[in-house]
C-alpha cells in the first residue's frame, strides 16, 4: 500500500531537497532492496529467509532470552518482524535507519536486518528478562531513542 512504502521513503527526504531526487532515490533502494521484504520465494533474501535468520541468530546467542520471550507468550519474531519488513523505518531514529542502509548498500545484503533485530532484543535481554507479560516486553522495547547503528564498520576491508 502507499503508506507503508512511505516509511521506506520518509528518511530520503532528510537527504535531498528535490522532490525528484528522493524520488529516484527510494525507487532505486526500494526496487534493489525493500521489494525482497515484501516477496515470499524460495530465493536469497526474501522475508522468509531473513525471518528464520532473525530466529537462528537469537536462539543461538541468546537461547534463555529466546525461550523467555515464548514461555511468556510473546515469540520472538512477532516483535521483530515489523523491525525487519520496514528496515526498521517508524523504530529507529532516522539518523540511525540512514546509518544502517548505509550498512545494507555497502555491504549490498538485507542479512543486517535480522541481526539487529537480535541486537535489539540482546541489548534489552537484562529488562525483559524481568518481564512477566506481552505488554511490559513490548513497553520495554517501545523506547528505541538510545539505540545506535554502529558506524564503524567497512565491508571493503
Amino acid at each position: 500500500t502507499p503508506n507503508r512504502n512511505l516509511r521506506y521513503a520518509t528518511p530520503f527526504c532528510y537527504l535531498f531537497s528535490d522532490p525528484a531526487d528522493v524520488y529516484f532515490t527510494f525507487r532505486s533502494v526500494y526496487a534493489n532492496y525493500c521489494c525482497r521484504l515484501h516477496t515470499v520465494s524460495s530465493g536469497t533474501g526474501d522475508i522468509l529467509q531473513l525471518s528464520r535468520q532473525f530466529e537462528v541468530v537469537l536462539q543461538e546467542t541468546n537461547p534463555a532470552l529466546y525461550f523467555h520471550l515464548l514461555e511468556k507468550g510473546l515469540p520472538p519474531l512477532r516483535i521483530a518482524f515489523n523491525w525487519i519488513v520496514f528496515g526498521f523505518a517508524g523504530y529507529l531514529e532516522v539518523d540511525q535507519i540512514l546509518a544502517l542502509w548505509d550498512r545494507i548498500l555497502a555491504w549490498d545484503s538485507l542479512l543486517l536486518l535480522p541481526v539487529l533485530a537480535a541486537a535489539i532484543l540482546s541489548f534489552r535481554e537484562e529488562r525483559l528478562l524481568k518481564c512477566n507479560t506481552p505488554e511490559e516486553m513490548r513497553h520495554v522495547l517501545a523506547d528505541a531513542s538510545k539505540l545506535k547503528v554502529p558506524y564503524n564498520s567497512n565491508p571493503k576491508r
